[in-house]
């Protein structure tokens, strides 16, 4: 059986599934699809076992309770959950957020604006002559990209491939494990400063004198060279620049003298999904409060559990008291937490509430996005009745 995974972003559709062997993944999608039925959550409440629907039903009268409640997660969802727990934050007034919020959130919003110009995946492997993987080390995070879509892969307008018709430029603080490939036809640039990267390129363009002079002209002078560049940006690339204004405007400069685009790179499974879906609705990507009608860096999950302004949380796919400072997440033991997840997280160890869930993609099918903004239809190696979108409508039936 041939299967979509929903590992990361690449939501790569060749992985197949044969007499319970797993081939053609990378070993985070292995991990996946053969570990899947270990570490189950058990619906809970108060630690006491009960089943799924008194779990729900308990949720719903917390949640009717609550004064300032929260929705947070949602990246490894599908986007028909996604839909149905933004109607519950609106309906219960509240706040909704996801991991791109301290991620890679604001890169997409300027895709979703139009602020820069983007690409598909499938564009990339036909066409990209330069290939710039900024801030980011898809050896780690997308582990089949750069075989599948982007270095290796001989394109329609890249017969050659790597050896010939591609050139590789990394930027990073590091010599990571992708820095290392950059060797023939290829530039590993070293930076102390991103935003100093940022500036020599356009300084570079307007014939002006800058740290990063060399480094910079001898990427522009590639990129001249063909109709199709590409640059992907990561975590490395967010947190190194304070204004990500300055990062448009350089694209906007190189697409003075050259046709390059931007794709972002290194996130969970429907991310984007998420941030197209909010994006669809109120018009921004993350961080948002019905009760204000707006998105502000106060809103987001992380600051409303520091300054402990909400009473209750809705935890949807994935795990705060792992994935956040001990200081932040700590601060879910004062208020009423409600986990639905199909693993038994450590969140879920500590919650009010746990309602299990399947696993989307095995367990559930559903749509998710790429990182490129491409749609795919997610089909299940088993369904179960107790999905996503099964306990998300219950609970918004239920307010």
């Amino acid at each position: 059986m041939i299967m979509i995974c929903p590992g990361c972003s690449c939501l790569c559709d060749d992985v197949y599934i044969k007499e319970g062997k797993v081939f053609n993944a990378c070993r985070r999608g292995e991990g996946i699809f053969s570990k899947y039925k270990e570490n189950r959550a058990v619906a809970r409440v108060d630690g006491r076992e009960v089943d799924a629907d008194t779990a729900i039903e308990k949720a719903v009268e917390i949640l009717k309770d609550s004064k300032n409640p929260a929705i947070y997660g949602l990246d490894t969802t599908v986007v028909e959950a996604q839909k149905l727990a933004i109607d519950v934050a609106e309906k219960l007034n509240g706040y909704i957020d996801d991991n791109s919020s301290f991620c890679l959130g604001e890169l997409v919003e300027a895709v979703l604006k139009g602020e820069v110009p983007t690409a598909t995946l499938d564009d990339v492997r036909d066409n990209a002559y330069v290939l710039v993987y900024w801030g980011t080390n898809p050896y780690h995070s997308l582990s089949r990209h750069m075989s599948k879509y982007t270095y290796y892969p001989r394109g329609k307008k890249r017969p050659r491939g790597y050896d010939e018709d591609r050139f590789l430029v990394v930027v990073d603080v590091r010599k990571s494990e992708t820095a290392v490939l950059a060797k023939k036809n290829a530039k590993f640039i070293r930076v102390d400063d991103d935003a100093e990267l940022v500036d020599s390129f356009i300084k570079v363009i307007d014939g002006r004198a800058a740290k990063y002079a060399k480094e910079a002209g001898m990427v522009i002078n590639e990129m001249k060279k063909a109709d199709f560049n590409v640059i992907f940006g990561g975590l490395g690339l967010k947190y190194g620049l304070k204004d990500l204004n300055k990062f448009k405007e350089m694209v906007k400069k190189l697409n003075e003298v050259a046709k390059v685009y931007f794709i972002p790179a290194g996130f969970h499974g429907n991310m984007r999904g998420f941030n197209e879906t909010l994006f669809e609705r109120v018009g921004y990507v993350n961080r948002y409060s019905f009760r204000d009608g707006k998105s502000d860096e106060e809103f987001s999950f992380t600051e409303l559990l520091k300054n402990e302004k909400i009473d209750t949380a809705l935890i949807i796919g994935t795990d705060p008291v792992y994935s956040l400072p001990f200081e932040v997440s700590s601060k879910l033991g004062k208020i009423k937490t409600i986990v639905v997840d199909p693993r038994m997280s450590f969140t879920a160890r500590i919650a009010d509430v746990v309602i299990p869930s399947a696993v989307s993609g095995l367990e559930a099918g559903g749509t998710m996005v790429r990182s490129d903004g491409i749609r795919v239809k997610l089909e299940p190696l088993e369904e179960r009745e107790v999905n996503d979108v099964y306990i998300l409508s219950r609970i918004k039936e239920g307010l």
